[in-house]
Parts: C-alpha cells; structure tokens; sequence
C-alpha cells in the first residue's frame, strides 16, 4: 500500500513540479515582452496554480485509487503551507483576506480533485 502510494504522490508531484516550472517560463515571457497587462496576469497565473494542482491531486488519487479526499487535503495543506512561509517570510507582508480566499479556495479545488481522481477509471486495478 505504501509502495503504490508512494508511486502516486511521485508522480503527481512530478507533474505539478514540471507544470509550475513551464508555467513560470510561460508567464516570464509573457511579462518581459508586456503581451498580457499585470492585472491579467495574476489571475492567469493563480487560475493556472488552480488548474495544475487540480490535475494533479487527480493524478495522485486516480493512481493510488483510495481516499481522494486525504490525498487533496494533504496537497492543499503543503501548497498553503508554503504559500504562508513564503508570504511571511519571504515578502514580509501582512496577511490579506485574499490570501484566506485563495487558501479556501485552494483547499476545495484539491479536494474535489482528489475525489475525482478516485472515481475515474484505471486500467491497473
């Protein structure tokens, strides 16, 4: 079981991290050559943030077919977790109810993701 789980996050979590890394490349030429406005682009990038870790809670759970919703909590509660560490420390800025907003937000899109990847069918069951 942990073996199969292990498989799972592996490779859910490859393809959140390679998603994340083009994405950023994507939106860096977007902004260098200023073909999107600044308002557009952070609701770009947190729609793709959303879409990548949707796709992948799904990944996890659909690989490891038990528990989708331990699964999406687990990945939300990283990906908030390290949201926090880097708005606290990293930018020393105060928290904002947009943060609290996304965070929920977050936290219903992995979860849904996950139970979603539990139900779809696999082919190694």
């Amino acid at each position: 079981m942990s073996e199969k789980l292990g498989k799972a996050l592996l490779h859910g979590i490859a393809f959140i991290v390679i998603s994340i890394l083009i994405l950023g490349l994507l939106i860096t030429t977007f902004a260098y050559f200023e073909w999107i406005s600044v308002g557009v682009l952070d609701k770009l990038i947190y729609a793709s943030f959303v879409a990548i870790f949707f796709i992948g809670t799904t990944l996890i759970s659909k690989k490891f077919a038990q528990k989708g919703w331990l699964i999406g909590i687990g990945v939300a509660t990283t990906m908030v977790l390290l949201s926090l560490m880097f708005y606290t420390i990293g930018i020393d800025s105060p928290l904002t109810l947009k943060f609290f907003i996304r965070s929920l937000i977050t936290f219903v899109v992995c979860i849904t993701g996950g139970m979603i990847g539990v139900n779809l069918p696999s082919a190694k069951r």
